[in-house]
């Protein structure tokens, strides 16, 4: 799961005509919905970069890099659910769009929080990561992984909101680190 994420990020995307509200300039509460998305991936891709950057043979720090993945996935997930949830829709076309990332981060912070016992219960040895991948694909209840990309899509169709991603920290963030990633 860790991988398709990091890959839906960092593909590229394709610019496409506008939808019907795209004369409109985009609402502070639009804004906060792109940032509430962003914000949603951003902790865990720089978990997994920080876990990435672990000396494989340190199997205590890997231990502690892959909970820390864990644990911010969960905790970034469900707070992005919260927040998406407190804003609805940014858009009456964009519904669907919105009750498909609400229900991918809720799958997702039910996975990865799911997940964290029984990592935390494994040895910090040469079967760790093993361990930790075969628990977290234990626990994964995303039914729709696929359905991130194509909220990431959607809003690059839409001038407005193709602006507001690059205007958006948490968004820029993550191209960032998309980038650094692309360089390992």
């Amino acid at each position: 799961m860790r991988t398709r994420l990091l890959a839906v990020l960092t593909g590229a995307v394709v610019l496409t005509a506008c939808g019907s509200e795209a004369d409109k300039p985009i609402t502070d509460a639009q804004r906060q919905w792109v940032d509430a998305f962003c914000g949603g991936v951003l902790p865990g891709l720089e978990a997994g970069l920080e876990l990435r950057k672990q000396d494989p043979a340190d199997f205590v720090a890997v231990k502690t890099a892959y909970l820390g993945l864990l644990t911010s996935n969960a905790t970034a997930f469900a707070g992005a659910e919260k927040k998406l949830k407190e804003l609805g829709p940014p858009e009456d076309d964009l519904e669907k769009v919105h009750e498909q990332l609400v229900e991918f981060v809720a799958e997702s912070a039910k996975s990865y929080g799911d997940a964290q016992a029984p990592v935390r219960a494994l040895e910090p040895n040469a079967q760790f990561l093993e361990g930790a991948e075969k628990a977290l694909a234990d626990t994964n209840v995303v039914t729709t992984p696929e359905d991130l990309r194509a909220t990431f899509q959607e809003l690059q169709k839409r001038p407005k909101y193709s602006d507001a991603l690059g205007k958006s920290q948490p968004c820029s963030e993550i191209r960032s680190k998309g980038q650094e990633v692309g360089q390992q």
